[in-house]
């Protein structure tokens, strides 16, 4: 004896099953960036990041992937990390987009200091290395010494910076 279902079912059937696998393709997790700049880094640019000269990194606020490089006149900050409401000569500083927001400064040994920090326009590394994270992502790599990073205008809470 075989058991038939009905038409009607089996569309039913089908359109759940359908509904249920494209809800669970808007479920997935998002695909990692892919390392690396986009668009990538001109020999030019991979130099100069690579140096001591003083730079502007510009980051892709979504995925931290580096957009551009280019000299700058501005050098950047000192070592060990402790931190204060002011940037001084040589510390890494985590910027302030936005009035009366203080920016974040940091020094000392390597090592992490986390917070939230609201309406960061980017981040100098100071006389670091160092990197920074933000509710959307994080760097993808340590940036140099002599180095200011920034979101292309738009601003991002900051959650961590640290001095490798």
């Amino acid at each position: 004896m075989s058991h038939r279902t009905p038409r009607p079912s089996l569309r039913r059937a089908g359109a759940l099953a359908a509904a249920a696998a494209a809800l669970g393709l808007g479920l997935a997790a998002p695909a990692q960036a892919s390392p690396g700049p986009v668009p990538p880094l001109t020999a030019h640019e991979q130099a100069l990041l690579a140096s001591n000269v003083p730079k502007t990194v510009v980051l892709d606020p979504a995925t931290g992937g580096i957009l551009s490089v280019r000299q700058s006149s501005e050098p950047a900050g000192e070592q060990g990390i402790s931190q204060h409401n002011v940037c001084n000569r040589g510390d890494g500083c985590f910027l302030s987009g936005r009035v009366p927001y203080a920016h974040q400064g940091f020094y000392g040994s390597p090592g992490t200091a986390r917070g939230t920090w609201p309406y960061r326009s980017g981040y100098d590394t100071g006389n670091y290395t160092a990197s920074a994270c933000w509710t959307q992502a994080c760097a993808q790599r340590p940036l140099p010494p002599h180095t200011r990073a920034t979101f292309g205008g738009t601003l991002v809470t900051g959650t961590s910076f640290r001095i490798h």
